[in-house]
């Protein structure tokens, strides 16, 4: 069963337009899909999540999936054990760009 909170196509994509990019989140739990949207933290969410992170980590988390949520599953963010994985995966997208750097 695929549980999405009655996110549309359509939806996904007004979601675009405005944010540029939507990051899909599949957490499955036994017979259970439970599909999260997200969109990039802003500086302000970094800031907020890391200020608030070197005392309360789970706060911290909080405050990242509250300020990225667009849309899905309500049981992300309800159920612990659901939660804590999204967030794990929320995590990754600071490490999903590559850069380098270059002495002229």
């Amino acid at each position: 069963m695929t549980i999405d909170g009655g996110v549309t196509e359509q939806q996904i994509q007004q979601w675009k337009a405005q944010h540029g990019k939507v990051i899909r989140i599949d957490v499955v739990e036994g017979e259970e899909c439970h599909i999260g949207y997200f969109k990039r933290p802003s500086l302000e969410t970094m800031r907020a999540t890391a200020s608030i992170g070197k005392t309360d980590e789970f706060k911290s988390s909080e405050i990242m999936f509250d300020n990225c949520w667009l849309g899905g599953s309500e049981y992300l963010r309800k159920d612990a054990v659901l939660f804590l994985e999204t967030v794990k995966q929320l995590s990754t997208l600071f490490q999903s760009c590559m850069s380098s750097i270059k002495n002229l």
